[in-house]
């Protein structure tokens, strides 16, 4: 079954939907939007409180094109290590490359990026953002879990 096909869209809904608090419980305090009442208010409160303090700074940090330059065998090992409760669904889906049809009859492989529209797209960046993170962690500016950089 494809990304787009409507029994595998039915099947990762409901696969998010029982890993919700596992996945919100990985992710924690980084991500403002999961599962948090209010959250992203409380988001804009909390920066409003930093910014205020001139002892203090904001990193904004904008991930271009994460969608197709993910490296995935390493967002597929720090899910196994961060929330293992999605890690099967997703080698299952991710861990082979697929191949891509291009005009004219040709195909490439791709061993890269997630699918756009995959309902568990969203969950493989939650997870991918702790990674990104990991500098902030190492300087004890966050405290995230222990993953892979690679």
């Amino acid at each position: 079954m494809g990304i787009g096909e409507v029994p595998r869209c039915i099947i990762a809904k409901s696969i998010v939907k029982v890993v919700r608090n596992d996945v919100q419980e990985a992710v924690g305090p980084l991500q403002a939007c999961k599962g948090h009442k209010a959250g992203c208010e409380a988001a804009v409160h909390a920066m409003r409180e930093i910014i205020s303090d001139e002892t203090e700074a904001v990193l904004l940090v904008d991930a271009s094109n994460t969608f197709n330059t993910i490296n995935r065998q390493a967002v597929l090992h720090n899910i196994g290590i961060i929330c293992p409760s999605l890690s099967r669904v997703l080698n299952n889906t991710y861990q082979a490359p697929v191949r891509l049809f291009v005009m004219g009859g040709a195909e490439i492989e791709s061993s890269e990026g997630i699918t756009k529209g995959d309902p568990l797209a969203k969950e493989i960046l939650l997870q991918a953002e702790i990674t990104m993170n990991q500098p902030l962690n190492r300087y004890g500016l966050l405290t995230i879990p222990q993953v892979a950089e690679r």
